[in-house]
């Protein structure tokens, strides 16, 4: 039997930053594409999810052979991708009302889970399924923060978040897991790009809540397993993340 995985992605384009700006974004090329790509050829079936059932935005930013190998394979996963959003996109409150179905669950980055996903209550029951049956709960680069969805309140802890104020996650479900996620140094280099600053940084937001956020070197391929969690830190770690994700899908032990 196909196994297959639900991704879930962001249905928004628009991320907000300070002083009411907001700056274009969506998934990254290379973030979904280069592990779906893997999981497919290993004979994975792959369901696509956001919350308003629309096809995901890209990032354009992230349509650049700086991401890959070469050209090549930029070419290759730009077809593929654009193949793979051409089929169906359910409704995530829909997938998330049948998830015995599902083996694993996958989260591309780019900013844009940091806009609904980390506040979103379908994406919260589906993170509670995958942790409750210890099933792979795969996140790479910004898409971590929306491990925040895994609480009681996720709204008001994003709304305390985008007023500055130091939040309190209460009932987090990974409150003292180790992870990785898109670093401060990191994204200060990315946001010297944008029209305003960034209202957060995603590694202060899930220290808040209780997570213990281990990164890399900058721009260096970083990824951490703890328990059913699997995170990449940015865009140069999906050929590790994906790895991590297949050896987990195969019952790999976590490494001490």
């Amino acid at each position: 039997m196909t196994k297959n995985i639900l991704v879930v992605m962001s249905s928004e384009d628009q991320l907000p930053l300070k002083d009411g700006q907001t700056h274009a974004t969506g998934f990254y090329l290379n973030e979904f594409g280069v592990p779906a790509h893997r999981l497919t050829q290993e004979g994975y079936a792959l369901t696509i999810a956001t919350p308003k059932g629309n096809r995901p935005p890209m990032d354009h930013g992230s349509d650049t052979k700086d991401f890959f190998k070469d050209e090549a394979e930029h070419a290759q996963i730009k077809s593929f991708v654009e193949q793979t959003l051409s089929g169906p996109i359910h409704k995530l409150s829909d997938a998330a009302a049948n998830l015995d179905q599902f083996d694993a669950v996958f989260l591309p980055g780019g900013h844009a889970p940091m806009i609904e996903l980390m506040r979103d209550a379908d994406l919260g029951k589906v993170l509670r399924h995958f942790h409750e049956k210890g099933q792979p709960t795969a996140l790479i680069c910004h898409a971590p923060v929306a491990l925040l969805a895994a609480q009681q309140d996720a709204a008001a802890y994003q709304t305390a978040l985008q007023n500055g104020e130091t939040p309190a996650a209460q009932g987090f479900l990974y409150d003292g897991y180790k992870a990785t996620v898109f670093s401060t140094p990191e994204e200060q280099d990315a946001e010297k790009t944008f029209e305003a600053p960034m209202q957060y940084y995603p590694a202060d937001a899930l220290r808040a809540a209780g997570m213990d956020v281990q990164n890399g070197g900058k721009y260096q391929s970083h990824v951490v397993r703890d328990r059913e969690l699997i995170t990449g830190q940015n865009p140069m770690s999906d050929e590790e993340f994906v790895t991590a994700l297949l050896g987990a899908l195969k019952g790999d032990a976590v490494n001490a």
